[in-house]
């Protein structure tokens, strides 16, 4: 492998970064990133390629930015138009995205960490700019394994990021977390690269929380990054899609329940997948697991998703995956099925158009 030309200290969670040191170089969701930041959160550049567009993250003064004329869709935190995205969080700092090539950032002071700024500039704050270029941005991981890729599409709390450590203790590769991008021929890029675990899921995972770094300050929530985490670093063709949760299933209902270990046997055929029997169905469950939906309206780029969700919604058939309750089932459960081939898990029932609402 080409050694990387990464050129930063090692990463801290603590003190501020001062600006204007040495640029990161990263290779993100199918661009080249130079941030004056480091995020350990995204894969680094390991060799130039002059076929990736490049974008810029660095810090600025917010007091400079031109006035905007902000969409109806806007909040008072939250300031929106076509090719231009700004938030302002309160004890943590400002945030702007704009053409599809710049994300500035400004913290509320000294006493906020880069972990801090970190969590919104490569969630938000990229989530918005792939947004104004025209990206379908789901809400979804996405895992590897034999050069397939397999899309976990649902809500933060939904259980993506324990069911995503699951799997990679049976040899999967993490390609992207939260976010996940997939481009018009069918490949998904790697993009974020961590997982996020509350406190009780790190414990009922035996892992080693007390060393584990904080998402952010004063939240009892674990990111766990590369190298602990095995990871792709290359496009791989999307082969399934899986709806996150069960027929019954509420989503606040999912991370809760994947939180509690039982040392109970896992149940036979404990995996469940449906099928979404129609494009209707799996086009409804794309959009709404579209990433911040209302940054697509706001900055006029609906019209984009509907037609990019549809495109995929043509490529494959859509299914819905019900875990068992509590890890260890479900680590067990996940040893006798191939989520690569959802048709041998297909349950008795059909899943209906009713399972997704509009």
């Amino acid at each position: 492998m080409p050694e990387s030309n990464l050129t930063v200290a090692p990463v801290s969670d603590g003190h501020p970064t001062a600006a204007g040191g040495s640029i990161a170089r990263y290779a993100a969701f199918g661009l080249e990133i130079h941030s004056d930041l480091q995020l350990p959160e995204l894969p680094p550049l390991v060799s130039a390629s002059g076929h990736r567009e490049t974008i810029t993250i660095a810090a600025c003064s917010h007091g400079e930015w031109p006035s905007l004329q902000a969409s109806p869709n806007s909040t008072s935190t939250l300031k929106m138009a076509p090719g231009d995205w700004r938030l302002e969080l309160e004890g943590v700092g400002w945030f702007r995205a704009w053409d599809g090539k710049f994300l500035s950032w400004e913290r509320w002071d000294d006493s906020v960490s880069d972990r801090d700024v970190r969590t919104f500039l490569v969630t938000s704050g990229l989530g918005a700019l792939l947004i104004q270029r025209g990206a379908l941005v789901l809400n979804a991981t996405t895992l590897v394994l034999d050069g397939k890729a397999v899309m976990l599409l649902g809500s933060a709390v939904s259980g993506k990021s324990t069911l995503a450590w699951c799997l990679l203790q049976q040899g999967w590769k993490l390609l992207s977390s939260e976010l996940s991008v997939v481009d018009a021929q069918g490949m998904v890029w790697p993009g974020l690269q961590q997982l996020k675990l509350w406190h009780n899921s790190a414990v009922a995972l035996a892992l080693d929380w007390q060393h584990l770094p904080l998402v952010r300050r004063g939240l009892k929530r674990y990111a766990l990054l590369p190298p602990e985490l095995p990871a792709a670093d290359q496009p791989v063709p999307l082969a399934v899609i899986y709806g996150m949760g069960g027929r019954n299933d509420k989503p606040h209902q999912m991370e809760a329940r994947a939180e509690v270990d039982t040392e109970q046997p896992p149940e036979v055929g404990g995996v469940q997948v449906f099928r979404l029997e129609s494009e209707r169905a799996a086009l409804l469950r794309i959009r709404n697991q579209a990433y911040q939906p209302r940054f697509y309206r706001a900055m006029e780029q609906e019209a984009n998703l509907f037609l990019k969700a549809s495109s995929l919604v043509q490529q494959g058939s859509g299914y819905l995956l019900k875990v068992p309750e509590g890890i260890t089932r479900m680590r067990q459960a996940l040893e006798s099925v191939n989520l690569l081939d959802p048709e041998t898990l297909i349950s008795d029932v059909s899943n209906t158009d009713d399972e997704v609402s509009a």
